[in-house]
């Protein structure tokens, strides 16, 4: 992966959109807590109390956010719309 950077914030908002599911998939959790685990040497403990009790409409900004600062998804979609 050229931009390795990017990763965390990336698994952490897949893993944060998957966990606001009414039935979050249980194999998206474990693939996520694995590379963070493995790649970063950290658990999922602190993002997963960041998300108990929300929406997905309620923590996207926040993953938008995080996306942006950490990311260029938000050009990767400006560049990608239809």
């Amino acid at each position: 992966m050229r931009n390795i950077k990017e990763l965390q914030a990336i698994l952490t908002s897949i893993y944060c959109i998957n966990y606001t599911n009414k039935h979050p998939d249980k194999d998206i959790s474990n693939i996520v807590e694995y590379a963070f685990r493995r790649v970063f040497g950290a658990n999922m403990n602190l993002i997963a109390l960041c998300c108990i009790g929300k929406t997905k409409k309620q923590i996207m900004p926040e993953v938008m956010q995080a996306m942006e600062a950490d990311t260029q998804y938000k050009k990767y979609l400006e560049d990608n719309k239809s």
